[in-house]
């Protein structure tokens, strides 16, 4: 600053006492001066070559500013952006989505090889008992299986009639319609927010 102040015809220490009229010059190249402010500008633009020749730089300046051309973005520009931050924003949600998925396989995966190794130690240290169990294991599906077969006679048996078989089909149309309407809402709201509407 002080170089173009002493090539304008002013010298540095001189140029703290016309700090004022280098900002009333910026503020006259926007417009800004109220009349008093204005008058006091040109009169001291009179009598001091150096305030008036950085006048004249600065107004150079400001035509050249104002004489270059605004750029202009390229046909299809803001949707090309657009563009772009959606296929981001898809890419980001694919991307928490594997690793939600690779996450949740790797836990549930250390949880079955812990439940594998907690039985393997189980059977290991009880094969004595494992005699009995298998024992119990078959009473346990024999009744199992009696009782199986006591449900289907009654599922049958309530078939076989035609009111119950009503309700029982209301009942099964109700369900899924109640499923669907769930998984709609559920998708719904986990829907980014600028593709719903």
């Amino acid at each position: 600053m002080a170089e173009k102040l002493n090539k304008a015809g002013m010298s540095p220490g001189k140029s703290a006492d016309h700090g004022e009229y280098l900002m009333l010059i910026s503020l006259a190249l926007d417009g800004m001066l109220d009349p008093e402010e204005k008058e006091q500008l040109d009169g001291h633009l009179e009598q001091c070559s150096g305030c008036r020749a950085q006048w004249l730089l600065w107004q150079a300046i400001d035509d050249r500013l104002r004489a270059a051309p605004v750029p202009v973005p390229a046909p299809g520009f803001s949707r090309s952006v657009a563009q772009r931050l959606a296929q981001q924003e898809r890419l980001r949600n694919l991307r928490i989505g594997v690793m939600l998925t690779v996450f949740t396989l790797l836990v549930w995966s250390l949880g079955l090889v812990g439940v594998c190794a907690l039985t393997g130690t189980l059977v290991y240290t009880n094969l004595d008992r494992l005699a009995e169990t298998s024992l119990f294991l078959n009473e346990v599906w024999a009744v199992a299986g009696v009782v199986g077969h006591s449900l289907w006679e009654v599922v049958v048996e309530i078939a076989a009639t035609p009111a119950a078989l009503g309700v029982a089909s209301a009942y099964l149309v109700i369900a899924v319609a109640a499923i669907a309407v769930w998984c709609i809402i559920i998708q719904r709201t986990t829907q980014p927010l600028r593709s719903r509407g």
